[in-house]
């Protein structure tokens, strides 16, 4: 691979900083979303760095910590420590502002700083960078065995992965629990789905059967289980039965970014 000198970077991304937070809080990045953003494409944005002041303190204030820690990482300064006059005039000043204002002051001092501060040069690999999305990602389970509760979740979070033919067409992923589909889907391999009404009869879905969620192949009478050692499910009269989504794919290591 060739080589190329770049500038090391005195802050961290915020978005990288952001999603250490709400893990630390447990706190549901969807839930952020809905509650700081307009539309969840605002996501891949905020992963560039671009988030304005007033939305920055909104995000500060929702995960209940300071806009100075969110921006450079760093709690405030100790208030034992000794200010000259400028110092002191600076503070006061910042002190009266609004915490939009705060937010501005502080992203340009801190572009300020970075710039002021002696350019350290590192040798580091090129690689191709690859594109990445977002896809909903279920926090329930999808059975290949006995059913699992299935019902819509109000807690599905988001998985970041390598765009290409297959991601592109997902519109959320769920975990396999159990073995009724093996060798094809293994207990635990996270799969993609293509949300639709119905699927052809031969191909594997997600569906539900009073809401209880299964990954199994279509039949025309029932649904199919890979594994001869389970019995498929046969359709029975009363029974409210769903189709969530075609499977188009499994999520392998290298997908994760």
């Amino acid at each position: 691979m060739s080589k190329k000198l770049v500038q090391s970077k005195e802050f961290a991304p915020m978005f990288n900083r952001i999603i250490e937070i709400c893990d630390s809080k447990k706190y549901s990045v969807s839930n952020l979303l809905d509650q700081c953003a307009t539309s969840r494409s605002a996501i891949n944005a905020w992963k560039k760095g671009n988030i304005s002041a007033g939305t920055t303190a909104e995000i500060a204030k929702a995960l209940n910590v300071s806009i100075e820690y969110l921006i450079t990482g760093q709690e405030k300064s100790s208030p034992t420590i000794e200010l000259n006059a400028d110092e002191q005039e600076l503070l006061e000043y910042f002190s009266k502002l609004s915490d939009k204002s705060k937010g501005k002051i502080i992203e340009r001092a801190a572009v300020l700083a970075e710039l002021e501060a002696p350019a350290e040069l590192v040798v580091e690999e090129e690689t191709e960078e690859q594109e990445t999305i977002f896809i909903e990602f279920a926090t329930l389970k999808a059975s290949a065995g006995t059913g699992e509760q299935l019902t819509d979740d109000p807690e599905r979070d988001f998985i970041e992965v390598v765009k290409n033919d297959v991601t592109i067409q997902a519109k959320f992923a769920i975990q396999i629990h159990g073995d009724s589909m093996e060798p094809e889907y293994k207990n635990g391999d996270i799969v993609l789905v293509k949300t639709q009404p119905q699927i052809e009869v031969g191909q594997t879905g997600i569906f539900t059967i009073n809401d209880l969620g299964y990954i199994k192949k279509l039949g025309k009478d029932r649904l199919i289980s890979l594994n001869q050692d389970y019995d498929d499910i046969y359709f029975k009269e009363g029974q409210e039965i769903r189709c969530k989504g075609l499977v188009i794919g499994t999520l392998e290591e290298d997908d994760f970014v």
